[in-house]
């Protein structure tokens, strides 16, 4: 088990708060620890505020993804047209199932029957399918930090999310650090046309 918490700049500036589910807790304002270092956590902090994908965006946050390498699961940033109350726990790394959904995760826990490498990873997977040899893998996982195969080191990381809907290019850029650089139609190929997530 391991304490994932997380602080939100985004940009554009969002004025709507985070609507909170299961563990997670605001301990004070733009910081939210999603899980305690106790067994069987699982939590969500879920915009309020709808984003429109025809306009580009750049979400800057910083993580902590715990100490212990023993730890787990991990943590994602998801665009979802769910709800604000979906999510799971343990190897679902808290967007398992959720449909229809476009989820980068920061997996730090091996499960073999998702095709998981042994070291930690991140990758983007569609439609809440976790398996990275299924169909809905769309960017393979890859290690991080590049070069360190654990990174649950008790440091804070800075990860940038960005969206560019007019080359369809969204990429994570992590400790400065460019990750993904991914194109595709997400608006028209995976959320049916609807820009509203």
């Amino acid at each position: 088990v391991d304490i994932t918490t997380l602080i939100v700049n985004p940009t554009p500036t969002i004025t709507g708060s985070f609507l909170l589910n299961g563990t997670a807790t605001q301990p004070v304002p733009d910081t939210y620890d999603l899980t305690q270092a106790i067994g069987g956590q699982s939590g969500s902090a879920w915009n309020s505020v709808t984003l429109d994908l025809t306009q580009p965006f750049n979400f800057d946050v910083d993580v902590f993804l715990g100490f212990n390498d023993n730890g787990a699961d991990g943590l994602a940033f998801v665009l979802q047209q769910v709800n604000t109350s979906v999510g799971s726990s343990g190897g679902g790394i808290g967007y398992a199932g959720i449909t229809p959904s476009f989820g980068v995760e920061f997996d730090t826990w091996q499960n073999g029957n998702q095709a998981d490498p042994w070291f930690d990873h991140i990758a983007i997977q569609q439609d809440g399918d976790l398996n990275h040899a299924g169909p809905n893998n769309l960017f393979p996982a890859t290690g991080f930090p590049p070069g360190n195969i654990n990174i649950e080191d008790g440091l804070w990381h800075n990860v940038i999310f960005s969206w560019d809907p007019v080359t369809f290019n969204f990429t994570v850029v992590f400790d400065g650090t460019p990750l993904i650089n991914y194109y595709n139609n997400i608006v028209a190929n995976i959320f049916g046309n609807n820009p509203n997530v």
